[in-house]
């Protein structure tokens, strides 16, 4: 299949990393998306136990926003419902037992910051609608990396890509996301890396991800995920 990418007006000076990705997973020709809708599975991790959950999340373009929503099984016959999401300038995440009884919500300029860098990261599932967001701002990285750049709040937030030799993103960092502590927040480096690149519906995306803070005591990882569906609007 040739995947070359036509060319989005308002991305005409794209990094080369940023283009040989867009070239390496969108196919030819194939309009620039809204909406995407990407299914996971996976578990996180919370007081050393991993929990399983299942969920959906929601990426917008036009403008910029995401909206995950995942049901997580707490132990048997208990579980929660758990969203994270930004949209127009707020960050939103929490926890709600049975999709009922809140335990526990966040919001607030930290909560900004984390939301608008994961929706940043998880560009690499929706490539095809990174190209039609025309409020991101692409940086040079190199032949191998790039970078996109959005305000969140009075900060502006930055998320390096690292693409492998086929063009693939395997990496999504930066060097800060705020992350919870029992009196407040505190930040630290923080990646995603992707692996297992699978075709849904013509756009090459990784299936899978891990999630991992670096902090002062060592790495933390705290999210394992894998895609399993992929499902696109089609009004742009």
């Amino acid at each position: 299949m040739d995947h070359r990418a036509a060319e989005p007006p308002q991305h005409v000076e794209l990094p080369v990393a940023a283009r040989r990705w867009l070239d390496a997973t969108v196919p030819a020709g194939a309009r620039d998306r809204s909406r995407v809708w990407v299914g996971q599975r996976g578990s996180m991790e919370a007081d050393g136990r991993w929990l399983s959950f299942k969920g959906t999340a929601t990426y917008e373009a036009r403008p910029l926003a995401y909206d995950w929503r995942a049901r997580l099984r707490l132990m048997f016959g208990v579980w929660a419902v758990v969203k994270d999401g930004y949209s127009e300038g707020e960050g939103w995440g929490g926890a709600w037992l049975y999709g009922i009884k809140s335990i526990g919500q966040r919001t607030g300029p930290d909560v900004l910051v984390a939301q608008m860098i994961r929706n940043l990261a998880e560009l690499a599932w929706v490539p095809d609608l990174a190209r039609a967001e025309p409020t991101l701002r692409w940086s040079d990285g190199g032949d191998r990396a790039f970078e996109i750049s959005r305000p969140a709040g009075e900060r502006e937030v930055t998320v390096r890509f690292d693409i492998d030799d086929q063009g693939d993103v395997v990496r999504a960092s930066t060097s800060y996301r705020p992350y919870d502590v029992p009196d407040g927040y505190a930040e630290a480096p923080w990646h995603c890396d992707f692996g297992d690149p699978r075709d849904f519906g013509g756009v090459r995306i990784p299936s899978s991800v891990t999630a991992t803070f670096v902090r002062d005591d060592g790495p933390w990882e705290y999210f394992r995920g894998e895609v399993t569906s992929v499902d696109r609007d089609d009004r742009l």
